[in-house]
């Protein structure tokens, strides 16, 4: 198993007059980075790197391998929960798509879990009786007292309350409640059917109702339970208003009631379906083990659910280490919240092997699991794998849901296999599952992703016809889609007709807006649509921060205040930001922002009128987002880290670049001051600083990790970084950060950004360099692999690619791109013999940073400081 890379395998950088005293070794190990051969690189480059490692660990922990017992892994001291977090790193950084739990999409559905409640056999025939009587009242009393005689006093009925809840019959339930609680004047079985009662009401959303009464059962005396205040605690929880589940917690030791294991697990349950933060929901779990009360697996099962909306996959193991350490046996419920986790971190290798694991358990996958690891897999642009997910569930004999239906019907929109699409939405209607506003969606935004514009308006049409009506998202989608095809009279009239159906506007309708304002050019329009968010009452998310932070574009100077501080920068409020707004979009009292807007694109589009642009985004709109999104309590993600190292390569000076970093120290210290350290030249303790942060990168998913190293590189070549920047591609190349073929005789970049992918090109060519210094010849072919732009505008013709060429060629290289490949650079290895034997070449590979306040500019790592 590979280690994390140390200081030992990959030591910090030497300075110049330090560097031959290592010459030997460090020449020889960067000779066997290149030069092994395709089949043997292909083998270290899937290894485990340290996210993967330390997952084995915390499996082999979990199954209670290594000390014989599966105890001693884990402290049950109250605050253990929240100790040995081992990333500073939040896991909010990964800026992967936050999505709602698997499992919550199949509410309203049968259970994957049986319903194990006590009963007679006659319960069962009698729930069949009562579903076949339909919704039809006097049908339903019929059969409730024709069968009294035959069911047991209360667990009966308890057990049906239950069953309809999980099944969506609320009429069903409340004419069973109000005909068993007028047969019966035990108070202790009325407390016990209230509280069945309010947890169905409460699994059903009619929260209100649970209510009503939960307090008609606290005035008529049998209400006054431990179990009917945990009953109406996680009646709360389910229809997300956690705080009135915390009151009413609160307020039970003053009535004389003292919590319980089942309301521990209610309060805690109802901070995971309100999707609060771990460290909330764990002083509950904290305060129940200081109790004395042992929690078992709802109460893990919950504190997991936590988990898994925040993607804290490494919290979710050390939650299985004390299941197991307990030995308290994990369930398919255990498994998918799990695997849910491992998915919204990006884990996606560790949850195969835990899906695989589930088989060996003896615990068998759900249709849950399925649309888990299918939604996963979808998110990853894994979409092959998550078709054969569908196949592996159709050999299983599972039968697939709505939602399993609607996740397929968005994969095969997504592979541009419409047809499959189509075939799917046929077999749901079939199954008898008919498709719903969830399914148009799918097919709206993957028709629209490939420009089919008439395609889209024909489904809108169609789903109102058949009187599916369109959501807040489907409208979203529809203005999202006109208005990257720059359709803005279409989009507009969207608009209208989402004004006059009456929806609520929320933040993904807004993000829509304001992301189609920046890509048109209006970012301080976009500024003023934010404000105006915030004052409705809508709170925005790091998305829409993004959107703007990405299209802002500085001045010449950033201006600071008299002492040049950049503290003493004055961010704007919403009264001066109200100043920005372009001309054209200036309103009146009343009048429709977002109308206004559209409107000023149509006419522009159409020609009646002339772009107004007054382009002053400055430097400070990147301060005052910042500001805006510290005092909402929104953390930067690694989009935001890639849109504001964009700003800083857009800045015309690199002192300015230097300063909007040094100021951002206040809002990340960790990110920004490792990023403003490196900017500014290399030390022994900003590198060793990187090193920590490097690390805790490797912790998270791999499409996160390309992304910091790319933006990083990117700005540092941007800046004369050079040295810096092949620092930085050499620690992500042995991490593994880049996938692809990596040997002596091919260079993938194709994943790369243009910064990274110029670094490794200089890094390839000097150990070329240094293979025919020793005398070895290069192999006859070459190749760099650059990919062909396929996200560009013009098809075949990517930055990256761009870049590279022009680097190759500005050298005088041999690498022309090969006729039958838009992506790969080729040569002959003794033409590139020929050219790197040339006088001088040597002196164009070896790399040193321009800027370099710190120190003077010495080679890269384990180049010598002058020719061969």
């Amino acid at each position: 198993m590979a280690s994390t890379p140390n200081n030992s395998s990959n030591p910090a950088p030497i300075p110049a007059e330090n560097h031959n005293l290592n010459h030997q070794n460090s020449h020889k190990r960067r000779r066997n980075d290149w030069s092994s051969s395709s089949g043997n690189y292909s083998n270290s480059r899937f290894a485990p790197l340290a996210p993967a490692a330390a997952a084995d660990v915390d499996i082999a922990a979990a199954h209670g391998s290594g000390n014989g017992s599966g105890r001693g892994v884990y402290s049950s001291a109250p605050r253990s929960l929240l100790d040995g977090r081992r990333s500073k790193l939040a896991p909010e950084f990964s800026g992967r798509r936050s999505t709602r739990y698997a499992a919550k999409k199949h509410s309203g559905m049968p259970r994957a879990a049986r319903n194990t409640l006590p009963h007679s056999e006659a319960a069962n025939e009698v729930l069949t009786y009562l579903y076949n009587a339909g919704n039809i009242v006097t049908n339903i009393d019929n059969v409730l007292i024709s069968n009294e005689h035959r069911l047991w006093e209360i667990e009966d009925y308890i057990y049906m309350l239950k069953d309809f809840g999980n099944t969506g019959h609320l009429l069903l339930a409340e004419r069973c409640y109000k005909f068993i609680m007028s047969k019966s004047n035990e108070r202790v079985a009325k407390g016990k059917l209230t509280s069945a009662m309010i947890g169905t009401l409460g699994r059903l959303g009619r929260i209100v109702r649970a209510i009503d009464l939960f307090g008609k059962s606290r005035i008529e005396g049998y209400g006054m339970t431990v179990y009917t205040f945990s009953a109406m605690i996680s009646a709360y929880g389910r229809n997300g208003r956690f705080p009135d589940a915390v009151n009413l917690f609160m307020s039970m030791r003053g009535l004389g009631l003292v919590p319980n294991l089942v309301t521990y697990n209610s309060i805690i349950d109802a901070g995971a379906k309100g999707e609060v933060s771990f460290d909330v929901v764990v002083k509950y779990y904290d305060e129940m083990l200081a109790a004395g009360i042992m929690p078992d697996r709802l109460t893990y099962n919950s504190l997991l659910s936590v988990c898994a909306s925040k993607g804290m996959w490494e919290m979710a193991q050390k939650l299985l280490r004390e299941m197991d350490g307990r030995r308290i046996v994990r369930d398919v419920v255990t498994y998918n919240t799990y695997l849910d986790t491992l998915c919204k971190a990006g884990q996606i290798d560790l949850a195969r092997r835990v899906f695989e694991e589930m088989s060996f358990k003896c615990v068998w996958p759900t249709i849950v699991t399925y649309s888990t690891l299918m939604d996963g897999y979808a998110k990853a642009n894994l979409l092959e794998d998550a078709l054969l997910l569908y196949e592996e569930m159709k050999l299983r004999s599972v039968s697939l849901d709505r939602v399993s239906y609607n996740s397929l019907v968005s994969i095969y929109t997504k592979l541009d296999r419409f047809d499959e699409a189509v075939s799917i939405c046929r077999e749901m209607d079939g199954c008898g599952i008919k498709t719903d506003v969830v399914t148009y969606n799918a097919l709206l935004a993957g028709y629209g992703r490939h420009g089919m514009y008439a395609k889209v308006r024909r489904l809108f049409e169609e789903m109102k016809v058949r009187n599916i009506y369109p959501n807040t998202l489907t409208y979203s989608t529809m203005v999202d889609v006109y208005t990257k095809g720059e359709m803005f009279q279409e989009a507009m009239n969207v608009y209208i007709e989402f004004k006059m159906a009456r929806l609520e506007v929320d933040v993904v309708f807004y993000t829509t807006i304001v992301d189609a304002l920046c890509k048109n050019g209006l970012v301080e329009s976009s500024i003023m649509l934010l404000i105006a968010m915030i004052e409705k009452g809508i709170r925005p998310n790091v998305v829409t921060f993004n959107s703007i932070i990405d299209a802002c574009q500085p001045l010449l100077a950033l201006e600071y205040g008299v002492h040049g501080s950049s503290q003493a920068i004055e961010y704007p409020n919403e009264q001066s930001s109200a100043m920005l707004i372009d001309g054209a979009f200036q309103n009146n009292p009343g009048e429709d922002r977002i109308l206004k807007m559209f409107q000023q694109l149509a006419s522009e589009k159409a020609g009646h009128v002339k772009k107004l642009r007054k382009g002053r985004q400055d430097l400070h709109c990147i301060f005052w987002l910042f500001q805006k999104m510290h005092e909402l309590h929104i953390k930067p993600n690694v989009v935001t880290f890639s849109a504001i190292l964009n700003v800083c390569s857009r800045c015309n000076s690199y002192d300015d670049a230097a300063k909007l970093l040094d100021t951002l120290r206040l809002f990340d210290s960790q990110v920004y001051g490792v990023t403003h350290g490196l900017l500014m030249g290399y030390r022994e303790q900003v590198w060793f600083t990187a090193q920590t942060l490097f690390n805790e990168i490797m912790r998270m998913d791999s499409s996160t990790a390309s992304a910091f190293y790319n933006a990083l590189t990117d700005m540092l070549w941007h800046f004369g970084q050079r040295r810096g920047a092949q620092m930085v591609a050499i620690e992500g190349k042995n991490r593994n950060v880049w996938k692809g073929e990596w040997s002596i005789s091919c260079l993938d970049l194709h994943l790369m950004s243009c910064g990274a992918g110029c670094a490794m090109v200089h890094d390839w060519l000097l150990n070329m360099h240094r293979t025919l210094f020793q005398g070895s010849e290069l192999p006859k072919i070459v190749n760099i692999l650059t990919g062909w732009g396929k996200h560009s505008k013009v098809m075949g013709d990517g930055t990256l690619k761009r870049a590279i060429e022009a680097l190759l060629n500005g050298m005088g290289s041999p690498f022309r791109f090969a006729e039958n490949n838009m992506g790969r650079l080729t040569s002959s290895g003794d033409l590139v013999a020929t050219w790197l034997r040339q006088p001088g070449i040597i002196n164009m590979l070896v790399l040193s940073d321009v800027l370099n306040h710190s120190q003077p500019a010495g080679p890269p790592h384990g180049y010598p400081a002058s020719g061969y």
